[in-house]
């Protein structure tokens, strides 16, 4: 079985104040998956009313939008992974846990 990542990200967009926005700090996801992906993990990205996770508007202007980042960005298919979340009753926990044996904790 392969390992797996359960990604959990926001679907909040603003404030309390309406006029300021916020959401999902891109290279914060992005980092992560890029290290999973490297190393064969499957990965599933889940927020808690499924459906679009906006971004943070600070988090991509420079310096902060790093090249994780801008490369998802630029790929649509990435992007739609991040307007299509699940929503939690959508995932079947089983496939997403596994049991912890002591080696594991090494």
């Amino acid at each position: 079985m392969s390992k797996r990542i359960l990604h959990v990200v926001s679907n909040v967009s603003h404030y309390a104040d309406l006029s300021e926005p916020t959401g999902l700090w891109l290279s914060e996801l992005t980092h992560a998956w890029d290290i999973f992906a490297a190393t064969g993990h499957e990965q599933r990205i889940v927020s808690p009313k499924g459906g679009v996770s906006p971004l943070e508007p600070r988090a991509l202007k420079w310096p902060l939008l790093d090249a994780s980042a801008k490369a998802w960005l630029n790929d649509p298919a990435r992007m739609a992974l991040l307007s299509q979340t699940a929503r939690p009753d959508e995932i079947d926990a089983a496939q997403w846990t596994r049991s912890i044996s002591p080696a594991d904790m090494r």
